[in-house]
């Protein structure tokens, strides 16, 4: 059995104070700690009131208020709720075993809330585990108290002097004791003590005044409350603390002695430091008015709940202890391993509570002592620090895996769900939802919640940053429950990664046989990207209007744009044909970031008439239909000088001003009607066959309609669709052109306009 914790706890088969009952199981927790006993007693068995009392042979005594702290006994609740009680071993009513061996009755009094007792009697019993040292004083949260060796001649002690002549009545007990204190007398006017007087009472009055003193088979103690009537206070290196200052008279056979029980105890609390991470307590290198020079240091100790600290494990719980100008000073991280950490809910914000019982050994040795331990217990309850809990982002980007954590939590905080996408998740759903949430635990009982989301889940948020990089967010809200009050507590989360994963859309075309089909490949990032087709943005309105053609596949988007439509550029004409292009543009919303493509074709046509902005006329003519055929080089406008700039066997290409070439002019409705026509005018000679009366007939009108107010305009147009076929041609010898209506010439042979209302298009005649 460790000797650390040896501890007998015997079930007392006497006759109870009121009903016994056997102890339940975990009910009741023991320990011997160093120079006390200690027994706690769990929260959840308390009644609605409850006690404890100490017996002896003189009978039972219960254990409250003053007569506590006289006796050496202390009861507090800590951070959990539990009833904790430390009584020393040498407090009242205490069997001593020639002060090696210790017991003490305590019976544990339950009372319901109909005032019914229930007694656990328990009989402790601790063994000295060090021996014990000429001086010795402890500093407990509720009185100080000193015990030193009893000297017995020879003695060499210096702080016990030999007294004649010998007291008068030889009969040794408390009742021949004497008590001196020496208290500071001060200056009422100035407030400054001047000197020391002494003051002189027999044990009796010492223990009416509230001192308990008593000797042992070795020792003799005192023992009094904080606060007493001839305490004082005074300050060692700027550390306040509470001095009795006293010399307990005793006679052993026929001598006096006198023997030093002065005491001094620091009364500073602990406090946090100013950014509120470190609980700092500091005490005096060494209370200077209870040594005489010269004084060897012994060192220091630091203990938590009972148990000393090795320089290891201090460490390694980041504790840290210095001495600094005669102080010795005391951090210790909040929350740090060995205190225990309570959470609380207010107003929607986390906070925390920390209970660290602490205790400090001091040992030094001087001319009147050869050692000295001081032993200070400080328990320390720092309450409700508000706490921002910490989110933790482990994210791994090249795993594609969100991991997020919330932490760290003592054992009362618990979780009840997560919001994550608009979605509520428990610890159940979140597997079959596909995330991974789980509680994990730390060796020093704190424990975080991990919560594991894959980019590619719906409530990843992807935005994209350009130059193929996108950065995935996550936002989850953690629901926590603070145990037993049942307060919920929300969090927030967020976190975020960049990867450079993006796989751009790509884009192609095809040329059709009346338009240009594009295709947009999405890439692996298809949204927010705007599609602009001929500068103009590609929606519903300029989809129905332009007659585009849409289909939407899993991994790409089609749009047929018809060759006369908003979105082509007209490039050239030439014999080979019409040459368009659409130019398509991808923009990103965000970033701006644009794609872009061109696509060409070349269409070929027999007859085409093109008004440009730039108030130029090329027209394609075809003369295949002739009979007898004609040669295309000696067509001619209405000026015989205006020849095609381009000729083939079948067609002639030509391009002029629009008020050129004997075009004629009107104005009607608002509107200028240009006209003109393509005649066959060949130049004769007298090696050439004379034209025939149907080839000098051959008229083809042209003509094009700007605007009076206002700049011109593209226009395009095809012949009628009800134009004469080949075969017709063949049977009326030779294409003629139909009268001109009101004037125009044109409308009865050309197609109403393909194209018209378009500015800044240039169109260039090709070969």
């Amino acid at each position: 059995m460790d000797q650390l914790k040896m501890f007998c706890v015997i079930l007392l088969c006497i006759t109870p104070m009121s009903d016994s009952k056997s102890i339940p199981i975990g009910m009741f927790r023991t320990e011997c700690q160093d120079r006390h006993f200690w027994l706690a007693v769990r929260s959840n068995v308390l009644g609605h009131t409850f006690r404890f009392d100490v017996e002896d042979s003189h009978g039972v005594h219960t254990i409250t208020g003053a007569w506590a702290a006289e006796c050496g006994y202390t009861v507090v609740r800590d951070p959990l709720g539990d009833l904790v009680l430390r009584a020393s071993y040498l407090a009242c009513h205490v069997e001593n075993q020639v002060d090696t061996e210790y017991q003490l009755l305590v019976w544990f009094v339950n009372v319901d809330g109909e005032s019914e007792e229930t007694s656990y009697p328990l009989l402790l019993t601790c063994p000295l585990q060090q021996p014990w040292s000429p001086r010795e004083m402890v500093c407990e949260e509720t009185y100080m108290e000193v015990s030193v060796l009893k000297p017995t001649p020879p003695d060499h002690q210096k702080g016990t002097e030999w007294m004649n002549p010998a007291p008068v009545n030889e009969e040794e007990g408390l009742s021949e004791w004497r008590v001196v204190f020496r208290v500071p007398v001060i200056n009422q006017e100035l407030g400054e003590a001047q000197g020391m007087r002494e003051e002189t009472v027999p044990v009796e009055m010492a223990h009416l005044m509230g001192y308990h003193v008593n000797s042992t088979g070795s020792r003799i103690l005192l023992r009094c409350p904080y606060g007493s009537r001839l305490s004082y206070p005074i300050q060692v290196n700027g550390i306040e603390m509470e001095m009795v200052s006293a010399t307990v008279l005793y006679k052993h056979q026929w001598m006096l002695l006198r023997v030093d029980t002065s005491v001094a105890c620091t009364t500073r609390k602990a406090s946090l430091d100013l950014e509120g991470r470190h609980i700092v307590w500091s005490a005096p290198h060494t209370a200077s008015p209870l040594l005489q020079p010269p004084v060897t240091d012994s060192g220091f100790r630091v203990g938590v709940g009972g148990q000393y600290l090795s320089p290891c494990m201090a460490k390694q719980h980041s504790y840290q202890m210095r001495e600094l100008n005669g102080t010795v000073q005391i951090q210790v991280p909040f929350g740090a391993q060995g205190g225990l950490v309570k959470s609380h809910v207010s107003d929607g914000e986390y906070f925390q509570s920390y209970f660290l019982d602490l205790f400090f050994l001091q040992e030094w040795e001087d001319a009147q002592w050869s050692l000295t331990q001081q032993r200070s217990f400080r328990p320390t309850s720092i309450p409700h620090q508000l706490q921002t809990p910490r989110v933790i982002n482990s994210t791994n980007a090249s795993e594609g895996m969100f991991s997020v954590a919330l932490g760290l939590f003592p054992s009362d905080v618990s979780l009840v769900n997560i919001i994550v996408g608009g979605e509520t998740v428990s610890l159940s759903q979140a597997e079959r939802l596909g995330l991974s949430l789980s509680q994990v635990p730390f060796p020093n009982g704190t424990h975080l919640f991990l919560l594991q989301a894959p980019f590619s889940h719906p409530a990843v948020t992807q935005q994209y940053l350009g130059e193929r990089r996108r950065r995935y967010s996550l936002s989850v809200v953690f629901t926590l429950m603070v145990s037993p009050e049942g307060d919920l507590y929300h969090h927030l989360a967020s976190v975020e990664t960049h990867l450079e994963d993006v796989v751009l859309p790509s884009l192609e075309g095809e040329c059709m046989p009346r338009g240009i089909k594009l295709l947009l490949h999405y890439g692996n990032m298809d949204t927010d990207w705007a599609m602009y087709v001929g500068g103009q943005r590609l929606d519903w309105e300029l989809v129905q209007v332009e007659g585009y053609s849409l289909e939407a596949k899993r991994d790409q988007f089609g749009v047929d744009v018809p060759l006369y439509s908003q979105g082509m550029t007209y490039e050239g004409l030439g014999l080979e044909g019409l040459l368009v292009s659409v130019h398509l543009r991808l923009s990103h919303s965000d970033t701006g970031e644009n794609i872009t493509y061109r696509h060409r074709c070349l269409f070929p046509v027999p007859e085409l008439l093109v008004c440009l902005p730039d108030e130029r006329v090329i027209v394609l003519v075809d003369t295949s239909s002739a009979f007898p055929p004609i040669d295309p080089q000696w067509t001619s406008l209405l000026n015989p000088s205006c020849r095609p700039v381009h000729t083939n066997n079948t067609q002639a290409l030509f391009s002029f001003k629009i008020d050129a070439c004997g075009t004629l002019k009107t104005e009607k409705n608002g509107e200028l009607h240009y006209m003109n026509e393509v005649r066959y005018t060949p130049v004769f000679d007298g090696r050439m066959t004379p034209p025939t009366t149907s080839q000098l007939s051959f008229r083809i009108p042209v003509g094009c309609v700007h605007p009076v107010k206002g700049p011109p305009t593209l226009t395009i147009y095809e012949p009628q669709d009800n134009t004469p076929s080949p075969a017709s041609y063949h049977s009326r010898k030779v294409r003629r052109a139909p009268a001109w209506p009101n004037g125009t010439g044109t409308e009865g042979y050309w197609r109403r306009p393909l194209l018209r209302g378009r500015k800044n298009r240039t169109i260039e005649t090709g070969g």
